[in-house]
């Protein structure tokens, strides 16, 4: 399958409207790995995933997991390169932001419009 671009709400109101569906195998297994870092925003998304590892990623990035319902399970910011983070129980979705400065807390509503 090839990329999809989505809007991102959080609470009811419009939060990206550029972020990516990686729902291709390879899409899925490459994300951010072999990047460069730019100065430009990107937003991926991947489903059916609760934990993430920056194996070659050369750049600091954030990671929304979140919930069946969309809910907000946890928040990870300045994620380094080369670590594998801890599975998110109960996480569904998770969301890698390059270059953006959002909060988020627990228990925030966040829809992915397709």
């Amino acid at each position: 399958m090839s990329k999809k671009n989505v809007k991102i709400y959080k609470n009811g109101e419009l939060l990206v409207d550029n972020a990516v569906i990686m729902d291709g195998f390879f899409d899925r297994l490459i994300g951010l790995m072999f990047s460069l870092k730019s100065d430009k925003k990107r937003i991926l998304v991947f489903k059916n995933t609760n934990w993430i590892h920056s194996f070659f990623c050369f750049f600091k990035f954030d990671a929304l997991y979140l919930d069946k319902s969309g809910l907000v399970r946890a928040y990870k910011i300045n994620i380094p390169p080369f670590i594998i983070l801890k599975p998110v129980f109960g996480a569904i979705v998770t969301i890698e932001f390059v270059n953006c400065c959002f909060e988020f807390k627990k228990g925030d509503k966040i829809t992915i419009d397709e």
